[in-house]
C-alpha cells in the first residue's frame, strides 16, 4: 500500500510542477495574454512606431525649407554654431530684436553652452549644406528621445508590451511630430535626464543632469530633486558641470554679451508669453478661453497675460497645486527618484511662459512612471493621457492630456503614500461592510 501511494505521489509530481509553472506565468503576466500573442503584439507596436517615425523623418528631410520665407529651428541653431566658429562675439546679435518684440524671432536664445551640440555638425553644414546637416541633427535627436524613454521604461521594470505600446503612441503624438519637424533639441535633453535618473544616486548622474540643462535649461527645477532628497552632491556636480561648459564660451563671446544674455534674454523668456497661436503655455491658453480672446500676433511691448481675474486665479491655483504635489513626492524618498524627476519635468507646461507643442515631451517620463503602477485605474489614466496627445487639430487641446496625466499622477502619489479616506468615512464603510457580511 505504501509503495502504491509513493508511486502515485511521484506520478503526480510533473502535474504539480506544471500547475505551479502555469500559476507563475499567470502571476508574471496579469493581463492573461499568452506569451506568443504578447510577442506578436510587441512586434506590431514596434513596427507601428518605426513606420510613424520614419515617415515623419523622411517627410521632414525631403521638405526642408528654403531658409528665406520659411525656416526650421535646427537652421537657427546650426547657423549659430557655424557663425560662432568665425565670430563668437556675435552669438546674440539677433537676440536684441527678440527682447523688444512680442512674437518669435529667428534667433539663437539658448545659453552659451547651448551651441555645443551643434558644433560637430558644422563641417557637414559647410560641406553639404544646411538641409543635410539639419536632417542629420533631426535623426540624432529622434534616436536620443526614444532611446532615453525606452531606458526609463526598462529602469521602471515595464514589460516590452507596455513599453512598445507607449513608445508607439508617443511616436504618433503631436508633440513628437513637432519635435521632429522643427528640428529641436528636446530629445537629447530628455535622454540625458533619463540617463541621470538611471545613474542616481551615483555622482555621474549630476554630470549628466548638468549637461542636459547646459544644452537647454527648460526643466531647471530638476536641480532641486537631489537636494530635497538629501543627495546634495548630485546637485552640486550638476551646477559645476553647468558652469564648466559655459566658462570657456563666456571668454570667447565676451563679458558684455554674456551680461546681455543673463540680464535681458533670460528674463524675457522667463516672464513673458510670446504672442503666437502655437504658444500653448498655460497663460496663453487661459487668455484665449477666460481672458477675453487670444493675444494679438504683433505687439511691440509686453502685455499682461492672462487678462482676466478668473484666468489669473486658475493659473496660480494650478501652478501651486502642481508644485505642491511635486514637492510632496520629492521629499518622500521611498517614492523613488524616477517619480520625482518625472514630476519636475512635467511642471514645464505649467511654469513656463512660452510653450510650443514639442515642450510637452517633458511630460512623457511621467506617463511611463504612472504606467508602472500596480493599480489598473492609474495605468488606464496614463494610457488615456497618451491617447489625448494624439489630437492633431488644435495644439491647445493637448492640455487635455496634460490634465489627465497630472490627475493620474496625483492619485498615484496618494496611493503610494498610503493616503486614506477620512476616519469618519472609513468608519461608515467598515460598518456597511460588516452589515453585509
Amino acid at each position: 500500500m505504501t509503495d502504491v501511494a509513493a508511486t502515485t505521489s511521484r506520478a503526480s509530481l510533473p502535474a504539480q510542477w506544471l500547475r505551479l509553472r502555469e500559476a507563475s506565468i499567470r502571476a508574471s503576466q496579469p493581463d492573461g495574454i499568452p506569451p506568443a500573442v504578447r510577442r506578436w503584439i510587441v512586434v506590431l507596436f514596434t513596427l507601428g512606431f518605426l513606420a510613424a517615425v520614419i515617415k515623419m523623418l523622411v517627410r521632414h528631410m525631403i521638405t526642408m525649407p528654403d531658409g528665406v520665407h520659411h525656416w526650421n529651428d535646427s537652421y537657427i541653431y546650426l547657423g549659430a554654431a557655424s557663425d560662432f566658429i568665425d565670430h563668437p562675439s556675435h552669438l546674440y546679435d539677433s537676440a536684441h530684436l527678440q527682447v523688444v518684440r512680442s512674437w518669435a524671432q529667428r534667433t539663437f536664445v539658448h545659453p552659451p553652452s547651448g551651441v555645443l551640440p551643434y558644433l560637430p555638425l558644422v563641417p557637414v553644414l559647410r560641406a553639404f549644406g544646411m538641409p543635410v546637416a539639419a536632417s542629420v541633427w533631426s535623426l540624432v535627436d529622434t534616436v536620443a528621445l526614444f532611446g532615453g524613454l525606452t531606458l526609463l521604461a526598462r529602469k521602471l521594470g515595464l514589460s516590452w508590451l507596455v513599453t512598445t505600446g507607449a513608445i508607439m503612441l508617443i511616436g504618433l503624438a503631436q508633440p513628437a511630430r513637432w519635435e521632429i519637424e522643427s528640428g529641436q533639441i528636446n530629445g537629447l535633453v530628455i535622454a540625458l535626464l533619463m540617463l541621470a535618473v538611471v545613474r542616481m544616486p551615483r555622482p555621474d548622474s549630476g554630470v549628466l543632469m548638468g549637461l542636459a540643462l547646459a544644452f537647454k535649461p527648460v526643466s531647471v527645477i530638476v536641480l532641486l530633486v537631489p537636494l530635497l532628497r538629501r543627495q546634495p552632491w548630485i546637485t552640486v556636480l550638476a551646477v559645476i558641470t553647468l558652469a564648466l561648459v559655459n566658462v570657456p564660451i563666456v571668454f570667447l563671446i565676451g563679458i558684455s554679451v554674456t551680461l546681455f544674455y543673463v540680464g535681458h534674454v533670460l528674463p524675457f523668456f522667463a516672464g513673458y508669453a510670446l504672442h503666437d497661436p502655437n504658444n500653448i503655455s498655460l497663460p496663453n491658453v487661459l487668455q484665449t478661453f477666460l481672458g477675453g480672446g487670444a493675444l494679438p500676433r504683433h505687439r511691440l511691448f509686453n502685455a499682461p497675460v492672462p487678462g482676466g481675474i478668473e484666468a489669473v486665479v486658475v493659473l496660480w491655483v494650478l501652478r501651486i497645486a502642481v508644485f505642491a504635489l511635486w514637492l510632496r513626492a520629492t521629499i518622500e524618498r521611498r517614492l523613488g527618484a524616477a517619480l520625482a524627476v518625472a514630476l519636475a519635468m512635467a511642471t514645464v507646461p505649467f511654469l513656463s511662459s512660452t510653450i510650443w507643442p514639442h515642450y510637452l515631451l517633458y511630460a512623457m517620463p511621467l506617463a511611463f512612471v504612472t504606467l508602472s503602477s500596480k493599480h489598473v485605474g492609474i495605468r488606464a489614466g496614463a494610457t488615456a493621457a497618451l491617447l489625448a496627445f494624439l489630437w492633431q487639430s488644435r495644439s491647445d487641446a493637448l492640455w487635455v492630456g496634460i490634465i489627465i496625466l497630472w490627475v493620474t499622477a496625483a492619485v498615484f502619489v496618494a496611493l503610494d503614500l498610503g493616503w486614506r479616506l477620512p476616519r469618519a468615512v472609513r468608519g461608515r464603510e467598515t460598518a456597511a461592510l460588516r452589515a453585509r457580511v
